[in-house]
């Protein structure tokens, strides 16, 4: 038989005395080039009735070779051939006469080899894998029997096969158990039995799939040789009718002595209780083994009645073998001795028969594994899994979480919440779909939603795979919470960037998430809006990241969509089970920023900064006072006025805008701090006795200002040590800063840096001696001079950063602080 290749993208043919087969298409996938798996391990099984002769591309010759009663096998071990999304031509060929068709377990796969001559028995079809993964059983059938059985192994191409692949798929089982499952795809993984009991419906399928022969086998043996027991009944008979007696028929005779008659000299009985034994096969090894088939025939039902509910092609096939099974299982159950008995789910009591009776002992370990789950590991169930697409989407959803699970407090969860239509389970989609933490350090709430609904988008829905939401506390936690989302978006798609394309000349000579892509992330960040009531729509998104299945993070560092993240917030992560550390310190730096940071990470639209207020820090127009007396404070707040004298007011300090009125610990005990200020409307230099609400004979020169009322802010300043009174601050401070001290803050740069500080450590305080100028946290001092931000302990430089680097790179420079 001549076997050599005919064509050079041939990648194998198979040639037997009944039958040829060829597969045609590229060895390596055209983009990658097969560069993800030029070290992997391939293999190619044939299972064929006759002998057979096979030639690979690479000439490689059998691993191993056997024959096996009628079918003889060969296992090749060769290089990655057969990709996903790539097109496969296969062309089967009979020879002399025979008939000949193609069978796969996928309808869309089945159906695409078809005969290719009216005269000659030819079949040919292009056959494409999609996104799906592993292997896949191409069988030739000869004359209506299954001849020939080829099981080649379909790789990925942007991801490592043997590890990230696996590990993503054991990583999705382990959060939520069988989510990977799927129903009769183009491939299939290998699974061995579990211990865990209750398999859903998919997995039940792939078990019976396998072991209906043996199960049916041993359900036969039962037939031929049932238990039974042996029942004894009594009856009162004449006594012409009985023919077995026991003890209990001499008792039952002494009992009616009338029945005994005395004849011609001779005692004649004429009624008396016998004894009557029959076979009976309604014994609870039997109620259990009718039970077991009847569950059976229902779950197969109950598959059935599922599966034509599937948004799918149907496939006729599959109904009819599930028919078949049904139909069998029931005739087993009403046309024998089974009939008469009375189905039974297994009692506590079982007897040995189920442990050592031929046919009941094979049943028995039957049902046991159509009960069971399946595990990852394992070659001997063949059981579909979901489109690597969509698992890389659970995957990125669920990992993203247990990065998250490690570092944060748990406060509550409800994604791992599934929805089956019957045969398989799904990740819920939705608003519902998600899980909180709170960050133990600042007690900030972390959500992370799956697939949210934005509903109250006035244009279209938006729908982001993964949004991570962070509700940012201010310094002083006033004004209303405004949340600070991102997208992390799975896409399993990465451009190759070869060499001469559009992409490796205008982004990048290195892979990356393709540019469409990107332009979704800018979508979602200006499209989804939050509206309350009757304000105006605001953004929400603050940034958004394709997540994409890539490896080389080094490589990717200098890459154009890693930069815009810096630049505009909207970019590219790698992120795979073999590289997670790109995403996990985008994580931490978004949860670390302060407000004011993740603002800036937002772009502002062009021309924003005319229209933001601008902060005069050299104004300094609220007068910060204190009182003498509890009395003092209802009098003011009465009279609407506040007064102070003179002398403590400098020239420079006029005109005083607001009044603020500072209540001691001394005096005021819980009640101290800043609870009340109001806008000044008129400033009066009168003299001390003139102020008759508080009255005093003194001509000592006082300031009287007119409050036009006083406003009580929504949180008080908690009361710390300061300099002395009066002081002056501007109302910016007033309304944001959370401590008396922190009225002094004189630049902008000293309030981000203390905006900063406050969220490194929440005890950090302004430190207003003259000695020091600056803020404290922990044991350590940071000061502002010369430029710089300089950290000081125990009074000795430790670090230094330029106030320029700082305002430029806030985010930076305070993880170096922090280190």
């Amino acid at each position: 038989m001549d076997s050599q290749l005919t064509g050079s993208n041939e990648l194998l043919y198979v040639q037997t005395e009944k039958v040829s087969v060829t597969i045609k298409g590229k060895a390596t996938h055209p983009n990658f080039q097969g560069i993800e798996h030029k070290n992997g391990d391939s293999s190619i099984k044939v299972h064929c009735v006759d002998d057979f002769q096979m030639t690979l591309r690479d000439g490689d010759v059998p691993r191993f070779s056997s024959r096996n009663g009628e079918i003889s096998t060969g296992i090749y071990s060769i290089y990655p051939m057969f990709y996903e999304q790539q097109q496969y031509e296969i062309v089967i060929e009979a020879v002399d006469g025979h008939k000949v068709a193609f069978w796969h377990d996928n309808l869309n796969v089945r159906n695409k080899v078809t005969r290719a001559s009216r005269n000659h028995e030819i079949l040919s079809g292009v056959i494409n894998f999609g996104n799906e993964i592993g292997f896949s059983d191409l069988v030739i059938q000869i004359d209506g029997v299954n001849y020939l059985r080829l099981v080649i192994e379909v790789f990925p191409t942007k991801i490592d096969y043997q590890n990230d692949y696996k590990q993503i798929v054991e990583d999705v089982t382990k959060e939520v158990y069988n989510v990977v499952f799927d129903f009769l795809k183009k491939t299939y993984l290998g699974y061995q039995q579990s211990e865990k009991v209750n398999s859903s419906p998919v997995e039940f399928f792939a078990v019976i799939n396998k072991i209906y022969k043996d199960f049916i086998k041993a359900a036969d043996t039962i037939m031929s040789q049932p238990h039974h027991v042996l029942d004894t009944t009594h009856q009162v008979l004449p006594s012409h009718k009985v023919k077995k007696t026991d003890g209990r028929t001499i008792r039952w005779i002494k009992k009616h002595p009338d029945q005994a008659k005395r004849v011609n000299g001779e005692i004649r009985i004429e009624r008396a209780l016998a004894v009557r034994k029959q076979v009976s096969y309604d014994t609870k090894e039997n109620q259990l083994t009718k039970y077991i088939l009847l569950s059976t025939a229902r779950k197969l039902e109950s598959f059935k009645k599922n599966y034509l509910k599937l948004q799918r092609k149907e496939d006729q096939a599959v109904i009819a073998k599930i028919d078949g099974m049904v139909r069998e299982l029931n005739r087993r159950c009403n046309t024998t001795f089974l009939a008469d008995v009375e189905a039974k789910e297994a009692s506590s009591g079982m007897s040995l028969v189920f442990s050592m009776a031929p046919g009941y002992r094979d049943l028995y370990k039957y049902y046991l594994m159509l009960l069971r789950g399946l595990s990852i590991t394992g070659d001997v169930f063949n059981i579909s899994v979901k489109d690597l697409a969509l698992l890389y989407e659970y995957w990125c959803f669920i990992k993203l979480n247990s990065m998250m699970k490690d570092r944060y407090e748990l406060i509550s969860q409800d994604i791992v919440k599934v929805q089956g239509n019957g045969l398989f389970v799904s990740l819920v989609k939705g608003s519902s779909s998600k899980v909180k933490y709170r960050n133990s350090e600042n007690g900030e709430v972390i959500t992370l939603s799956y697939n949210p609904k934005s509903g109250q988008v006035p244009t279209v829905a938006q729908k982001p795979d993964n949004v991570l939401s962070l509700e940012k506390k201010t310094v002083n936690q006033v004004g209303k919470k405004v949340k600070y989302e991102y997208v992390f978006d799975a896409k399993y798609r990465v451009n190759p960037a070869l060499e001469g394309s559009d992409y490796y000349n205008t982004i990048s000579h290195t892979p990356g998430p393709e540019t469409d892509d990107i332009n979704t992330m800018h979508r979602y960040r200006d499209a989804i809006v939050y509206h309350n009531g009757a304000d105006p729509y605001e953004r929400t998104m603050f940034g958004a990241y394709v997540l994409f299945p890539y490896a080389n993070k080094e490589e990717y560092r200098n890459h154009k969509f890693f930069e815009s993240i810096e630049k505009v917030n909207i970019g590219g992560l790698p992120f795979l089970p073999s590289e997670t550390s790109m995403v996990q310190d985008m994580l931490d730096a978004l949860i670390a920023d302060s407000p004011d940071s993740a603002f800036e990470r937002a772009t502002l639209p062009r021309g924003i900064e005319d229209k933001l207020a601008k902060i005069d820090w050299n104004q300094r127009d609220v007068l910060v006072g204190a009182l003498r007396n509890r009395a003092q404070l209802d009098t003011c707040l009465k009279y609407k006025f506040y007064h102070i004298p003179a002398s403590k007011i400098r020239d420079a300090d006029l005109p005083i805008h607001y009044v603020a009125i500072y209540q001691s610990i001394n005096i005021f005990g819980r009640e101290a701090g800043i609870r009340y200020y109001g806008e000044v409307t008129k400033t009066s230099a009168v003299k001390r006795r003139d102020i008759r609400e508080i009255p005093k004979n003194s001509d000592e020169a006082y300031y009287r200002f007119e409050i036009k009322e006083w406003k009580e802010l929504n949180i008080p300043l908690v009361a710390k040590e300061v300099r002395d009174f009066p002081f002056f601050t501007n109302m910016f401070l007033l309304q944001h800063c959370p401590d008396v001290p922190d009225l002094h803050i004189s630049s902008e740069e000293e309030y981000r840096l203390y905006i900063e500080v406050r969220r490194l450590a929440n005890d950090a305080s302004v430190n207003e001696t003259d000695a020091e100028p600056g803020f404290k946290y922990d044991d350590k001092t940071i000061i502002m001079e010369n430029g710089d931000i300089v950290v000081l302990k125990d009074g000795t430089k430790i670090e230094q950063i330029s106030i320029e680097t700082f305002m430029r790179k806030p985010r930076e420079s305070m993880r170096v602080i922090a280190k």
